[in-house]
């Protein structure tokens, strides 16, 4: 007997992809043709040529503050492709949406996972993320890390998880969670990933799929690029203390979150 046809996502697909690089367009047109995806590839910003107005949303002062170092700006172009999709899910009224970049890999089981998470009339989720760059996320041994499953799926389980996730390669959000991340990451002070990781100050409850249906490729250099070693020696004082009080306050605050 044949197998069954995947289930096509009921929801736009988008993927964020620089212009240039035909090599990652071409090997998410393949994945996703394979999958029968309809996708809908999305110019990526480019960090190496950020505008006056890219430049304008970033708050110096605030990366130093929580993130502890100046942000690359390659980091701030990441950040405004995603951040440019929310405004768009916004302006189209569009329900929800899979957004992914271009140097992953997916499971032939992605497409019936997006189809059962949005099957639920009633998600209690913002935003489930399908990827994470967290060992002990992706394969947990304990509570904290391992998280309370809220929904079975026929390949898998949505959990709830009381930690980050680490990640942005893929992942589904609803035009809610678009909302508050375009209203809490208005101005960028850290990396988009870890801005919606920050749940206790968002909101943005983190939700995650086991097992995890989307990796990154380890074969592909990140278009981030690398971070250059001891950014966070030298800094004057007084930035070091703003980071120190920082961290304790998010620490006290990650322990009072019941969101």
């Amino acid at each position: 007997m044949a197998a069954s046809p995947c289930p096509i996502p009921p929801c736009p697909i988008f993927v964020i992809n620089l212009e240039h690089d035909g090599v990652r367009r071409a090997h998410m047109t393949e994945q996703c043709a394979r999958l029968g995806l309809a996708v809908e590839f999305v110019p990526a910003v480019n960090g190496r040529a950020l505008s006056e107005a890219d430049r304008a949303v970033y708050d110096s002062a605030r990366a130093l503050r929580v993130y502890g170092v100046e942000m690359l700006d390659t980091e701030i172009g990441c950040y405004l492709s995603h951040y440019r999709l929310y405004e768009r899910m916004v302006r189209e009224n569009i329900p929800a949406a899979l957004i992914m970049e271009d140097d992953v890999e997916l499971s032939p089981a992605l497409p019936r996972i997006v189809a059962d998470l949005l099957a639920d009339p009633a998600p209690e989720w913002q935003v489930v993320r399908l990827e994470s760059l967290r060992p002990r996320v992706r394969e947990p041994k304990t509570p904290k890390f391992r998280g309370r499953t809220v929904q079975t799926l026929r390949d898998g389980e949505l959990v709830r998880l009381g930690t980050h996730v680490l990640g942005f390669g893929a992942y589904l959000i609803r035009l809610d969670g678009a909302r508050r991340m375009l209203d809490y990451g208005r101005r960028i002070f850290m990396p988009v990933d870890q801005t919606m990781d920050r749940y206790w100050d968002n909101g943005i409850a983190p939700y995650l799929v086991r097992p995890i249906p989307v990796r990154q490729r380890t074969d592909m250099d990140s278009r981030i690029g690398a971070r250059p070693a001891g950014r966070h020696e030298g800094q004057p004082l007084a930035i070091q203390l703003a980071r120190r009080w920082q961290r304790l306050s998010d620490s006290v605050r990650k322990r009072l979150y019941r969101g």
